[in-house]
């Protein structure tokens, strides 16, 4: 017998639709679309500037919406959750492409294997984030400020050897446990008291949907 109370639409563990009452989840859906229409610039006309000019509105709204959630009292798993996700297509997936399209492509194979790193590496480094939670002190080069230089050095139209190496780079960087400078860290500093929201929610068991 399944003693667990029962769900309704109006749980948030269920539904998305209370999570959107908060103006952070908002914003942060806005830097997603930022980050999607920097992808489709580069898709459509090849406009790095104005690829790397969206991806910086990307790290804008990523640096705000955690204020906003911490001030306005209404930092959750799902929001922590949402900008991960977010995160991973604005400066995972998209600076990956953008750089692909307009240089590494021209290294055959080797360019791809750098794209592909690139955008394992923001995941990977986005996963851990997820499940450690906020910490006084942030490890490795955050995936923002590396998408934006990826994609203005694309952009300024470096050489393809340049890019592949500036990408290996920053992609060893964001793993790195290193510990960022303050004056880096704003966000991970007004995040602290934060720390590891989703260890304690009630639904990060298995799901209990009523029949």
């Amino acid at each position: 017998m399944n003693l667990a109370p029962p769900r309704t639409a109006a749980d948030p563990a269920v539904s998305y639709l209370p999570h959107m009452r908060r103006p952070a989840n908002w914003i942060t859906l806005a830097g997603l679309a930022a980050g999607l229409a920097a992808g489709l610039v580069v898709v459509s006309h090849g406009a790095l500037w104005e690829a790397a000019a969206l991806i910086g509105a990307a790290m804008a709204a990523d640096f705000v919406d955690g204020a906003v959630a911490r001030r306005t009292g209404t930092a959750s798993p799902f929001g922590h959750g949402l900008d991960s996700l977010a995160d991973t297509v604005s400066f995972g997936a998209v600076p990956a492409f953008a750089a692909w399209s307009a240089q590494l492509h021209q290294l055959g194979a080797a360019g791809c294997a750098v794209a592909l790193l690139w955008a394992m590496a923001v995941t990977a480094r986005l996963a851990l984030y997820l499940v450690r939670g906020h910490q006084p002190v942030n490890r490795g080069l955050p995936c923002p400020p590396a998408g934006v230089a990826l994609v203005a050095l694309a952009a300024a139209g470096a050489p393809a050897g340049w890019v592949l190496a500036v990408a290996v780079a920053l992609s060893a960087a964001m793993l790195a446990p290193f510990p960022v400078p303050v004056t880096i860290d704003l966000k991970e500093l007004s995040h602290a008291p934060d720390a590891n929201p989703l260890a304690g929610h009630q639904a990060t068991g298995p799901a209990r949907v009523p029949q």
